[in-house]
């Protein structure tokens, strides 16, 4: 999928040459998003309280669980003169993405919580979700 994204991404001639790697970063974040935090509805919490070992074993239970194990993650992809738009939606019941703690504000840097995010804003042009907040939209706009 990733490699399909980059030539998308060349084609709309919306990254600088060689450049297509770090947009393909949010989307992989995004993808990430989407399975861990959406369909499998596993917590940054566990990320936060440094317990990755609880947090993988959590990722591959969820994953032969219902009504985790038969969620889907649908991508829709547009090219256009305009730019490339991705978007990542997920049968989870979604979140609130104005929670989310500014990972760059000083009391929040060592948090785990909002880097993704924080990335996928860093990275593409635009950046936003639906009200349920299981669908998000990534646009990287054509370069002038």
């Amino acid at each position: 999928m990733l490699e399909y994204a980059a030539a998308c991404l060349r084609n709309a001639e919306a990254c600088d040459e060689g450049t297509e790697e770090l947009s393909c970063l949010a989307l992989e974040e995004a993808l990430r998003n989407a399975v861990h935090h959406g369909n499998l509805e596993l917590s940054s919490k566990l990320r936060e309280d440094f317990d990755d070992e609880k947090y993988s074993e959590l990722f591959e239970a969820r994953r032969k669980q219902e009504p985790y194990c038969h969620r889907k993650v649908y991508i829709k992809v547009r090219i256009s003169h305009e730019g490339a738009t991705f978007i990542i939606r997920d049968e989870g019941p979604g979140f609130d993405p104005s929670n989310v703690p500014d990972p760059t504000a000083p009391e929040n840097l060592e948090a785990v919580c909002g880097r993704g995010i924080w990335l996928m804003r860093s990275l593409m042009d635009d950046v936003s979700y639906n009200e349920t907040g299981n669908e998000v939209t990534l646009v990287k706009r054509r370069r002038r």
